[in-house]
């Protein structure tokens, strides 16, 4: 086109050729269509492209542009260690999370009270079956998706005459054994709250470490729910060793959620987390998880809240 100008202005000098036009010209007709209806539909093709590359990358929560960091911890069924993998309901949990959502979920074991520090600080995102309380709700966002309910485990040999909470407080040579940072339900909080004042509450970092000391003897009790004292009371061979009792009769059930740290979720956030919950509620993803570890009345107690 260049070349065709060059001659053009050699023959005729005296007209004006615009580069610009004849360019724009040469491109319609090499197009056969109008400039302006060639850009009109340049235009709704980059739309159009557009639109559908967001509907292939959205999915049903903001994934954010990096990484989300959750925190599993110990806990019997819930979470444990196997030829050193993560098992559990939580991962499962976990896992048909990511791939609901395409997220990329890190996570990493750690002890329970560091867990809700982090959360509180912003150095993480997320974790698994927290139970709610006021103080928590200042900087997490809970998405209930089981509940639990915890058993007194009395050892035989140190609680004879053991049969409620008041009777084990009355002897005052027995020590009661928790994880540090665990929520047991309101009652039994308040129960806890008057042996601390007594200083006979022995605090451990982890679930694990408890059960030992309960084996050992270095504790006489201890909360735990069935899907937590099941495993270990059969790993440690104590099955035939331990009462297990119900203190808070009245207590239905602590319901156990999905946190999600304020510092990286907004409420809006959280809202359409809830909703893929409730999805997975829907369609019995979570009785088909917690089967797998349970039995199905226990699976089906579980997941009805």
């Amino acid at each position: 086109m260049l070349l065709r100008l060059f001659f053009l202005k050699q023959l005729e000098p005296e007209k004006p050729y615009d580069i610009e036009t004849m360019y724009i010209t040469g491109l319609e007709r090499y197009l056969g269509l109008g400039i302006n209806t060639m850009f009109k539909k340049i235009t709704l093709l980059t739309v159009l492209t557009g639109l559908f590359s967001a509907s292939v990358s959205a999915g049903p929560v903001d994934c954010g542009s990096k990484p989300i960091s959750l925190a599993f911890f110990d806990f019997g069924l819930f979470y444990f260690n196997k030829d050193g993998q993560g098992k559990g309901i939580s991962p499962d949990v976990v896992h048909e999370l990511s791939k609901r959502t395409g997220c990329n979920i890190v996570s990493n074991v750690m002890p329970r009270a560091r867990t809700w520090s982090d959360l509180a600080t912003g150095h993480l995102d997320m974790t698994v079956d927290g139970i709610v309380n006021p103080k928590r709700t200042g900087f997490g966002w809970f998405i209930p998706y089981n509940k639990i309910k915890n058993y007194a485990l009395v050892r035989k040999s140190s609680g004879k005459h053991v049969n409620g909470s008041k009777n084990f407080r009355d002897q005052r040579q027995l020590v009661f054994g928790v994880v540090r940072s665990f929520n047991h339900g309101e009652e039994l909080e308040k129960w806890l709250d008057q042996m601390r004042l007594e200083k006979r509450v022995e605090e451990s970092v982890n679930i694990e470490i408890l059960f030992n000391k309960f084996m050992l003897g270095r504790i006489d009790a201890m909360f735990a729910p069935p899907v937590v004292y099941r495993k270990f009371l059969s790993e440690l061979n104590m099955e035939d060793d331990v009462m297990i009792q119900d203190w808070a009769p009245t207590d239905k059930g602590i319901v156990a959620s999905l946190v999600l740290a304020k510092n990286r979720f907004s409420e809006s956030d959280s809202k359409d987390w809830a909703r893929l919950i409730m999805g997975m509620r829907k369609d019995g993803t979570f009785k088909k998880i917690f089967s797998r570890y349970l039995s199905e009345a226990d699976a089906n107690w579980m997941a009805d809240f």
